[in-house]
């Protein structure tokens, strides 16, 4: 018998000694779920199970996390999270039990998030749990002269342009006149598969100004238009899977200008969307200037929203009562257009300023948390976590951040989204528990 079954034999002992221990007090286990509502406990969704399960996939990540002996394991977790990511992690339940078919978490964030790997490692760990329902929000990068994520590559023979347009959920705009083309092409570099037959294009066009057709492709897609408050979204859809397309973009009229703020990227099957959303040199008061950024969320139909920001606003001329106010004012706008979304705030790791470690971040830290206790969301303190005051060098010496101690390599980054897996699953198991 191996390790793994032993412990397995022990977990479903203790709980099957719990239910005998609840019969034997004079609460049958049947009476209990039939006092319990519809709402309060889908009796179809198997907590136990889930309770088992999540325990399984934490001994898995321990094993991986555990050669990292600079990381503070036992703070590795979400903070706050109790009744304020209940509904989120009720939704993870539900879609494991075949009760829902999606559930899409969006992480806003800086250079740390714009460079994939973060995002693509806690994507591709979900995903490999709760389902993959596909890539996800991209966004042509390159034509807009930025850096892009490894497992995607989005190309173009037209010409298109970032000046003169506004920006969208992407922290990004580009449009082009006429005629264009796109050529997206996704590959597995997180070990999960980057298919997808549903392409969204997220627009401000006016209803049929324009329209995109697949080239080179057999099967004749669906297409959707839909449009509201200025916002547009073009939709197409077929049957099979492709990790590779050419789309083609046709004006009405020959001066009809074409505005692209996004591209996403599905499945049609169920799972789990992981957007996420970064942004080179992004602060909270530059992304809440963009008011488009937050209209278009709505079209993400986020259940969670992963705030990871902070490193730039504490890398300049930092005041407390200035922050606060940019705080407030980007949380106010997210809630306006995603009220009912729970928030969940990563606190920026540790960083140096000026040639040594950045003291305001812990003063940003305070006030996050603060905010978050006030307004019920959680937090995710990434930089106790790491090690807390003066880590980042211990990172730069296991090749695990860069030598600006700003930044970190790929295998850093890689390494925080495992985390951040991590801490998402031990939220769900306590929570799966509670429930039983």
């Amino acid at each position: 018998m191996t390790y793994r079954d032993i412990l397995r034999s022990l977990v479903l002992l203790i709980s099957f000694g719990f239910l005998i221990s609840l019969t034997l007090s004079g609460d049958p286990v049947i009476e209990d779920e039939i006092n319990l509502t519809e709402e309060e406990y889908p009796r179809q969704l198997d907590t136990l199970e889930e309770f088992i399960q999540s325990y399984y996939l934490l001994l898995d990540s321990k094993e991986y996390l555990n050669k990292y002996k600079l990381v503070d394991h036992e703070k590795n977790v979400i903070q706050n999270d109790a009744n304020n990511l209940d509904p989120f992690y009720q939704k993870l339940l539900e879609l494991r039990n075949g009760v829902r078919t999606r559930v899409s978490i969006f992480q806003i964030g800086d250079s740390h998030i714009q460079s994939g790997y973060f995002a693509g490692t806690a994507r591709s760990s979900l995903q490999k749990y709760y389902g993959n329902a596909g890539r996800g929000l991209v966004f042509p990068w390159r034509l807009a002269g930025t850096n892009q994520p490894d497992d995607i590559r989005i190309t173009s023979t037209s010409p298109w342009n970032r000046t003169n347009v506004e920006r969208g959920i992407c922290g990004y705009g580009i449009w082009s006149r006429g005629t264009g083309n796109l050529h997206i092409r996704t590959n597995n570099f997180f070990g999960l598969d980057n298919s997808y037959n549903k392409v969204t294009l997220i627009t401000k066009e006016k209803e049929n100004s324009y329209n995109w057709t697949l080239s080179g492709f057999d099967e004749f897609p669906n297409t959707e238009i839909q449009s509201f408050d200025e916002q547009a979204i073009y939709q197409l859809q077929w049957n099979t899977p492709v990790r590779e397309l050419a789309l083609q973009f046709n004006a009405t009229e020959a001066n009809d200008v074409a505005n692209l703020y996004g591209v996403i990227l599905e499945k049609t099957v169920p799972g789990l969307l992981y957007h996420s959303v970064g942004v080179n040199g992004a602060t909270f008061d530059k992304l809440s200037r963009i008011e488009d950024f937050f209209a278009q969320i709505r079209l993400l139909n986020p259940d969670l929203i992963v705030i990871s920001l902070g490193t730039n606003d504490a890398q300049g001329r930092y005041r407390n009562d200035y922050f606060e106010k940019q705080l407030r004012t980007f949380a106010a706008s997210v809630k306006r257009y995603s009220p009912n979304t729970p928030i969940l705030f990563t606190l920026p790791p540790d960083s140096n300023k000026g040639g040594k470690h950045n003291a305001d971040l812990e003063k940003m830290d305070k006030e996050i948390i603060d905010f978050a206790k006030k307004n019920h969301a959680a937090w995710w303190d990434l930089s106790d976590l790491m090690g807390g005051k003066g880590s980042i060098r211990q990172w730069r010496s296991a090749s695990l951040a860069s030598s600006d101690l700003l930044h970190f390599t790929p295998k850093g980054y890689m390494l925080q989204g495992h985390l951040f897996y991590q801490a998402l699953i031990k939220g769900y198991m306590n929570y799966a528990e509670s429930k039983r």
